[in-house]
């Protein structure tokens, strides 16, 4: 059940500079400092990263093989995006649009994350390790998707299609579409804390 990580070593990359998202293929670079937001929507990116930096847009983009730490934006707009290999350390947004997107492969580490949109995405072996969230929607298709150390305070599953995604090292404070969770693997804990959300779901009336 837990997400299977292949594990990379980028090799000495040189200097990026902005000039150079602007191109159909980037790879071997380094992008660091910028005080501008950056974008690259539909770019294709192998073995890069970006350090220090406030991402805009990877809209529709093809990242293999990246890294990025202390990255963030205020609404990262990231719809469509292919993410193959990557690791995101250290990293803040506001909002993280990922409908539509293709998330294989991916470790999110002590990230911060106002609300994370997955409506849409195919998701498979992703995992997120020390990583705080105001709201996920997990409305997508999702398979080997753990948590470690983090803590939610909404979980919408609305449309959800789950498939081995451990929750367990999830602590959340409440879940909309309770229905969607079929699939998900929880602790004892964790189905006492939605008894009420599914015995509502079920017409269960609780008594005093």
């Amino acid at each position: 059940m837990a997400p299977r990580i292949r594990r990379f070593t980028l090799p000495e990359l040189a200097r990026g500079y902005r000039g150079d998202l602007g191109d159909d293929y980037i790879e071997l670079l380094h992008f660091r400092d910028f005080d501008a937001p950056l974008a690259a929507d539909g770019a294709r990116m192998e073995e890069c990263r970006f350090s220090s930096v406030q991402i805009e847009s990877l809209r529709n983009a093809r990242l293999i093989q990246c890294e990025l730490e202390q990255a963030g934006a205020p609404a990262l707009q990231a719809a469509g995006v292919f993410l193959n290999d990557v690791r995101v350390n250290h990293s803040r947004f506001g909002s993280a649009d990922f409908a539509e997107a293709q998330l294989d492969g991916v470790v999110f580490e002590n990230c911060k994350f106002g609300w994370l949109n997955l409506r849409g995405a195919t998701v498979r072996d992703v995992l997120f390790r020390n990583c705080q969230f105001e709201e996920i929607d997990l409305g997508g298709r999702i398979q080997r998707l753990g948590f470690a150390d983090s803590r939610a305070g909404q979980i919408n599953c609305h449309g959800a299609q789950l498939r081995e995604v451990d929750l367990q090292g999830l602590d959340f404070a409440d879940v909309e579409g309770v229905d969607g969770l079929r699939g998900a693997q929880i602790s004892s804990l964790q189905l006492g804390l939605l008894g009420e959300a599914m015995a509502s779901h079920l017409g269960i009336k609780l008594g005093s």
